[in-house]
């Protein structure tokens, strides 16, 4: 439960928080990596992650009831490449390089209904983009690039008592209609168009205050991820519809605030997330598994506003495939992680 200008996509009911003008910039830095052992072993090559994020807030310096928000993040993204030899030995049956972007751009407004109690409203715009890159026999490159634009919008509820606070987000599922183009070199471009549904999400969380300096927080999430059956495509050689039927996911996490002085914040966390990746459809183009997130950081307050700094680590549960030829074996994942963020109010 946020109870800064980010709160606008965590929660837009949070606003109702924040006295005068605020401001967040900052990024998250990802170094995902994965390890297959099986018929042959491989690595996916180096890849850093860049996840930038903006968050601004304003009640105009006044002491009515409603805070205006506007925020920019990344919800969806992630990057993945192998070797071309290990995509051969796996039959060419995944792409050597996939990426992800979805951008969420989200102007919202909070309503502060009573002192204990407020509301907060957000639209949410999703600008994508998708690249699959692919090898042909023999060794043909050959790749799909589309981009599209989604819509939806967020609901909060927040009631704020003295030693405790319950904060309940939810978010609409929304679809991306991408268009683009598919090309194998040496050949002309071909149109390309794929229609993909993200899930509905929602979050309750509990925030107990013992004193002024500990803060605990409990939050779990559910996110609707059986949505996502089949992917329909429109592309020259591949099938009308990529089957995926995926399950809903849960995340359940624990974390900790202390204040140590007025300038110094210290926090840490963990979390438990499960996979929406059934066996049936999964596949080392996505090599999720259920995973463990652990986190450390402090902000820090200084003359011209506080930074932050946030360490951590995701580690995922091995996943055994073992569905027969060509990418049966054990796949070991996990990912590190870095946020820098600057905030000041005025």
């Amino acid at each position: 439960m946020s109870d800064d200008a980010s709160a606008v996509t965590h929660n837009p009911a949070g606003l109702a928080q924040i006295d005068g003008y605020q401001i967040i910039l900052g990024t998250h830095i990802l170094f995902p990596s994965t390890k297959y052992e099986g018929a042959f072993d491989a690595e996916t090559k180096p890849v850093t992650g860049y996840l930038p994020c903006f968050y601004f807030s304003t009640d105009f310096g006044k002491s009515g009831p409603f805070t205006l928000g506007l925020g920019v993040n990344v919800p969806y993204g992630q990057s993945m490449e192998w070797e071309y030899s290990t995509i051969q030995n796996w039959f060419y049956s995944v792409p050597y390089y996939s990426y992800m972007q979805t951008i969420n751009i989200s102007p919202a407004v909070a309503c502060s209904i009573n002192p204990k109690l407020s509301a907060g409203l957000a639209l949410n715009v999703y600008p994508s983009k998708l690249e699959m890159d692919y090898l042909l026999p023999p060794a043909t490159p050959s790749k799909i690039k589309v981009d599209g634009t989604g819509y939806g919008c967020s609901f909060g509820l927040l009631y704020r008592a003295d030693r405790y606070s319950i904060g309940l987000n939810c978010k609409t599922g929304f679809d991306i209609d991408y268009e683009g183009d598919y090309s194998i070199t040496g050949y002309p471009k071909e149109d390309a168009d794929a229609r993909l549904k993200f899930p509905p999400v929602v979050g309750l969380g509990l925030a107990l205050r013992p004193n002024q300096a500990l803060k605990i927080e409990f939050d779990t999430e559910w996110v609707g991820y059986s949505c996502l059956q089949e992917v329909p495509v429109d592309i020259t050689g591949f099938p009308p519809s990529i089957e995926k039927d995926w399950k809903d996911s849960y995340t359940f996490s624990i974390g900790a605030e202390y204040r140590k002085s007025e300038k110094t914040r210290l926090m840490g966390g963990i979390a438990y997330i499960t996979t929406p990746i059934p066996d049936s459809t999964w596949d080392p183009g996505l090599p999720d598994a259920d995973s463990f997130v652990i986190s450390a950081g402090g902000e820090f307050l200084t003359k011209i506003g506080s930074f932050s700094m946030v360490l951590g680590a995701q580690l995922f549960n091995d996943r055994k495939s073992e569905k027969g030829a060509p990418y049966d074996g054990k796949y070991e994942s996990k990912g590190f992680f870095g946020t820098v963020e600057y905030k000041k109010g005025f």
